[in-house]
This record gives structure tokens, C-alpha cells and sequence, in this order.
């Protein structure tokens, strides 16, 4: 058995393997510097105290009158949808028999709302029209009358409004779909 002499390959020490190593040993530092900081903050525990504490009894709890169950409050998930064809150009242009018209066709379902307790959580209206604009424009101006006709109803409920495409399922040109959130009551 001969021993010569062996042939180690050298690594330099800028390469990425040598790096790797450098960067371990740094983060497990970095690791233990930061446990130990960690648990310095930690204050210490005092063995006599928490005999103490264990040693005494607790007085008696006097009965607290149980809180009678109550609906959390919220908005329903399911809108109350309302169908109304209006005069879309003549709210827009703020036409005020197109203002009452609208008044008028939602006065009784409205009416009912109030009469049992609800208010509006938020409304969505959408303006039936073949533009966008004209179809926004319209659900905004129908907003704005039933905020102002039906207080007690939307008090400082937020509405937004937006545009349907006519043509489609129930909805023609100047068809308002408007969707309460009531709130819960």
C-alpha cells in the first residue's frame, strides 16, 4: 500500500459554491442573535408570585343577567328588485312629470317597506338604454328623485348607479331595475 500523495481539487474562494457556505454560517448567526434578543424582552418569571396567585381562591361571581338575543345587525342578502318604465330622457333632463310619474309607480311598494320597519341598507340602479351613458345618467337621476321623495325609506342610504343593456330579459329603453339591500331589522 503505497501513500502518495493525493490530488485535492481547490476551490476559489470568490465562486458561488464557497459563498454558500460564508452565507449559511451568517444567517444561522443572524438567526441566533435575533432568539436570543427576542427572548430578553420576555420578562422573568417570578416563582413566588405565581404560587401566590394559585393559592387563593377567587370569590364568587354574583349572576349577570343574561342579554336577550338580538338580530345582528346587517343587510339582507337578497335584494327587493323593482321594474319601473319610466320617461328616461325626461329624468335625465329633470322633467318633473317624469319625476312624479316615477313617485308615483313606486309609491305603494315603497310605502309598504316603511310601514313594516325597513330602511335601505344601499340601492343599485340601472338605467335600461342602449348607451352606457344615457342608461347611467338615467339611473342617476332616478336615484336622486326616490332619495328625495322616500326619506324615511333611504335616509342617508348610499346609491349607485349604473347601465343596462336594453333589450335584454325585462329590461327596454327607459326601464329602471332597481335593487334594495334592506336593512336588517
Amino acid at each position: 500500500m503505497s501513500f502518495g500523495r493525493r490530488n485535492f481539487r481547490s476551490v476559489d474562494s470568490s465562486s458561488p459554491l464557497s459563498l454558500a457556505g460564508w452565507l449559511f454560517a451568517d444567517l444561522a448567526l443572524l438567526l441566533f442573535i435575533i432568539t436570543i434578543a427576542v427572548a430578553a424582552d420576555f420578562p422573568p418569571v417570578d416563582a413566588e408570585a405565581a404560587e401566590e396567585t394559585t393559592a387563593s381562591p377567587s370569590p364568587t361571581p354574583s349572576p349577570t343577567p343574561e342579554p336577550s338575543p338580538t338580530v345582528e345587525p346587517g343587510v339582507q342578502s337578497e335584494p327587493h328588485v323593482f321594474y319601473v318604465d319610466s320617461d328616461g330622457a325626461g329624468l335625465i333632463d329633470g322633467d318633473s312629470g317624469a319625476e312624479k310619474a316615477l313617485v308615483a309607480d313606486l309609491e305603494d311598494d315603497f310605502a309598504a317597506l316603511v310601514a313594516e320597519g325597513y330602511t335601505v341598507g344601499f340601492a343599485l340602479t340601472f338605467g335600461g338604454a342602449v348607451e352606457p351613458g344615457v342608461g347611467g345618467a338615467m339611473a342617476e337621476a332616478a336615484n336622486e328623485v326616490m332619495v328625495a321623495a322616500f326619506p324615511e325609506l333611504f335616509g342617508d342610504a348610499p346609491t349607485r348607479h349604473f347601465w343596462t343593456s336594453s333589450g335584454k330579459e325585462d329590461i327596454d329603453v327607459g326601464t329602471l331595475q332597481i335593487e334594495l339591500f334592506l336593512l336588517v331589522v
